[in-house]
């Protein structure tokens, strides 16, 4: 009896998962692009926007993994492609210091315009042909910027200097964009700075921008979250849900609830299991959901329930050493550092585990002639205890 209730508790407790390889861009790089490795993608509804090492930019079909087409980039960066409708947002290298960003046919991979600003270096937000958008202007330097796509000039922009890698918050009404550290302004959508009679004057190497809001980062419910929860060298994330922030750091995540406190700190060193050896720069908040959150972390994929404090599922693609993923569904694409291709995974249960604990599920209905499951767990646990007692 005794080996019948470890069978039993084993099939329901434990679960291996795996990756099925669907997809590899297969393309040749030579060492010396591998040597300097800077590679990124994005993608929209229908194809896979892959800036490899070999300076290109290449479309591949979703579904069919066929490849659409590829643009000559001369540049290859760690900012990934930005797709909007059918047009595709690069950086493209056109001479000695020359660099400019391109508005590409996202069908067709042609050149639509080269645009005056040199790069896009966060997440933009469309309205109608006017794009929002940290970057770099080379009049200027790191701003936030509004583009007319439409006339292709800049509308207005506002210089943040090194501000302008940290993604601004586009609200409804307005903007708070990032003026170096931890120092937060904000200004409407036509340029206008909303606070400028504060009593705290900052002193910013960004002369023009006085008023300032001090916090590390705003919450799912645009509080201000401040405090020294983290290193100032971690790479920190922040993700959303509804009722939740998720921040996650190199060692920990946070939970953050509607009352901008914090709900649960979670040490990552007593959920998930890290491989010796396993050293990686790439961590990142894949997806949140009501109670779940999919995460990565040293080569880890995690998925886990933050409200009843469970690692629900783990995935190890340490053989892949990932220097970027998105998530989809149950489809993982990811490019590896190892070779610089792009990867596509299906994610699922391990075959072989899923074959022994459909054996296991035979075994417990021979060996248990009762039609409910779960009277027959809490038989055998119940026969299990006489068994000690006695």
């Amino acid at each position: 009896m005794t080996k019948h209730l470890t069978f039993i508790l084993f099939l329901f407790s434990v679960t291996s998962w795996s990756q099925t390889e669907f997809f590899n861009s297969k393309i040749n790089f030579s060492e010396s692009e591998l040597d300097k490795f800077y590679s990124s993608f994005s993608i929209d509804s229908s194809q896979v926007y892959f800036n490899a090492n070999d300076y290109y930019v290449h479309a591949y079909d979703k579904e069919t993994g066929v490849l659409n087409w590829s643009h000559y980039l001369a540049n290859k960066t760690n900012n990934a492609p930005i797709p909007y409708q059918n047009n595709l947002f690069v950086s493209k290298h056109l001479s000695e210091y020359n660099d400019k960003c391109v508005q590409l046919n996202a069908i067709t991979g042609d050149t639509i315009q080269t645009l005056l600003i040199e790069s896009i270096n966060t997440k933009p937000v469309f309205n109608n042909n006017i794009m929002y958008c940290s970057g770099i202007d080379a009049g200027i330097g790191g701003a936030v910027i509004a583009y007319d796509l439409k006339k292709n000039n800049v509308i207005w922009e506002k210089f943040i200097a090194h501000g302008v890698d940290k993604q601004p918050y586009f609200m409804k009404d307005k903007i708070i964009a990032n003026a170096e550290d931890d120092n937060w302004f904000e200004l409407d959508y036509n340029g206008k700075l909303l606070d400028t009679t504060c009593e705290y004057k900052a002193n910013l190497f960004v002369e023009d921008i006085k008023c300032v809001r001090n916090f590390k980062y705003l919450t799912h419910n645009q509080k201000e979250l401040s405090g020294s929860y983290f290193e100032s060298y971690e790479n920190i994330k922040v993700k959303y849900s509804k009722d939740q922030t998720i921040v996650l750091g190199e060692n920990k995540m946070l939970i953050i609830n509607n009352r901008n406190k914090i709900e649960k700190e979670i040490k990552l060193e007593e959920i998930i299991t890290i491989p010796e050896n396993q050293v990686s720069n790439y961590t990142e908040i894949l997806k949140v959901e009501d109670s779940t959150v999919w995460f990565f972390h040293q080569n880890i994929l995690v998925v886990y329930d933050f409200k009843n404090n469970k690692t629900i599922q783990t995935f190890d693609l340490t053989q892949w050493n990932v220097n970027q993923a998105i998530l989809e569904d149950k489809k993982l694409w990811l490019i590896s550092r190892n070779d610089g291709q792009l990867i596509g995974l299906e994610l699922g249960p391990d075959p072989t585990e899923e074959a022994l604990r459909a054996a296991k599920a035979k075994l417990f209905k021979q060996t248990h002639q009762c039609g409910n499951e779960v009277e027959a767990m809490n038989e055998a646990r119940k026969k299990a205890l006489e068994t000690v007692k006695k």
